[in-house]
């Protein structure tokens, strides 16, 4: 019974319990619908279980208005309440240089998360299922990628949690079909041109039928498989990196001008005596942190390793590494750079404008006992809810964010200009930035998406020394 199947996954991968105040995002689809039916006969066995519904308008297909009509109509029928957003993504995908799926993925969860903290919900819940994961995996095989590509979607990320991804997507058609439950179809998903849709229309069934009926299991449990590795291999890592760098943030004469950025080094020697997978990843963690890489390419890290003594390795006009006697470092170029931006893991301890040192640390929020709040010398975030590495940058025209304790978000200017921060202090002050959202910025509240709550399990503290 897909039911007891559902409940077991859930329970058994600890996804939430039965008190959980859940936000479930409900495009309409079969997918979604099916997850909030499951989720209603969920309740009858936990009654203390409290869900409501998320829709997002993307605005971007002609029947757009009519899934939410549809989703509007589900909640009242079910009284549940719901949270609809709009997005005008096709402008958002221009202005940010997105093709439409990202900038979609990107509007919907920053209104989910949003939704979440005014509804109070611990974890917001997405309708991925066993078959997207197969999907994706063999996307990112047939695109080229690795152990952490293969993770595909996770079962858990911050607070969002996907726990269909223990049914195939013909149990949900068939659990749907047997109790009559309408929902909507998305026209675009018979669309062959894209690739997504060509391995669920056509390459999965050729494969369920001339080489494995349990093609999608095997895949999504590779997926699985990848993701707890990927962890364990993440971790060694993050061990590493102290061992193998050296330098943190420091100030550089260019131009006449004094201007910050990040001073790793990388030691190269030490790398050629460890595995090759681990080497990889310091490298590839090194070219994000120094380089801004998001996503280094495979041939990428490979010219890096292969880096003999005072051989160079260019990447854009701008961004040049050497090995400069065994040690990895970027070149300056002369460009004249405005203001500071560099990234931070959160390890080490960053100099900035030999006035400030700021540190960081994991807590768990169990051991932390009642916290000392001041806006000025520290902050606690949910880490759960970060991505690393953070951005510290100097403020930018425009800047604005929801800090704790406001309803909407407001100017960075203005929060500066009322907390009476002086003027020459506005630029120096770094402002600590997540995947492209405010964070914290000494001497103001944090941003509500990133407070601890009663759910947060783990705990990112900043804090900020004086420098005599």
């Amino acid at each position: 019974m897909i039911y007891q199947k559902f409940k077991r996954f859930v329970e058994a991968n600890q996804l939430f319990g039965p008190q959980a105040r859940l936000l479930v995002a409900v495009s309409g689809g079969q997918d979604s619908v099916a997850l909030v039916h499951l989720l209603l006969e969920l309740k009858k066995d936990w009654p203390e279980l409290d869900f409501s519904l998320a829709h997002f308008n993307h605005q971007l297909r002609a029947t757009a208005a009519a899934d939410e009509r549809f989703v509007r109509q589900l909640a009242r029928k079910l009284k549940l309440k719901l949270f609809v957003g709009r997005g005008r993504v096709r402008e958002y995908a221009r202005r940010n240089k997105l093709n439409l799926e990202e900038a979609g993925r990107l509007k919907r969860y920053e209104f989910l998360e949003k939704a979440a903290d005014r509804w109070g919900a611990d974890l917001v819940l997405t309708a991925h299922t066993m078959t997207d994961q197969a999907e994706t995996v063999l996307m990112r095989i047939f695109r080229g990628t690795g152990l952490e590509g293969l993770q595909a979607i996770r079962l858990r990320a911050g607070r969002v949690v996907r726990p269909l991804v223990c049914l195939p997507r013909q149990e949900i058609e068939q659990y749907l079909r047997d109790r009559g439950i309408k929902f909507r179809l998305d026209e675009t998903n018979l669309d062959t041109t894209i690739l997504r849709n060509r391995i669920r229309l056509e390459l999965i069934p050729h494969l369920e039928k001339e080489f494995d009926p349990e093609v999608v299991s095997h895949l999504a449990q590779l997926a699985l498989i990848a993701q707890d590795e990927n962890e364990a291999l993440a971790e060694l890592v993050e061990g590493m990196w102290p061992v193998v760098t050296r330098g943190c943030c420091g100030r550089h004469k260019k131009g006449g001008h004094n201007t910050q950025s990040p001073i790793f080094e990388l030691d190269m020697r030490a790398l050629k005596e460890m595995p090759v997978a681990v080497a990889r990843r310091l490298v590839r963690k090194f070219l994000h942190l120094t380089l801004g890489l998001e996503s280094p390419s495979f041939d990428q890290t490979e010219a890096v390793l292969r880096l003999a003594e005072g051989q160079k390795f260019s990447w854009g006009k701008d961004k040049v590494l050497i090995n400069e006697g065994g040690w990895l470092k970027r070149l300056e170029t002369g460009q004249k750079r405005t203001g500071f931006s560099f990234w931070w893991d959160g390890r080490q301890t960053i100099r900035l404008h030999d006035r400030w040192e700021f540190s960081g640390r994991l807590v768990s929020a169990t051991s932390l006992g009642t916290p000392e709040y001041d806006d000025y010398t520290r902050c606690y975030l949910d880490a759960d809810r970060l991505r690393f590495p953070l951005e510290m940058r100097s403020r930018k025209p425009g800047d604005k964010y929801r800090p704790l304790g406001l309803d909407g978000e407001k100017k960075l200017k203005d929060l500066l200009r009322e907390r009476k921060i002086p003027v020459e202090m506005r630029q120096l002050l770094p402002v600590f930035v997540s995947d492209g959202r405010i964070v914290w910025v000494p001497g103001l509240p944090v941003a509500a998406d990133f407070k601890v709550t009663a759910a947060t399990r783990k705990i990112f503290l900043i804090e900020k020394v004086d420098l005599p």
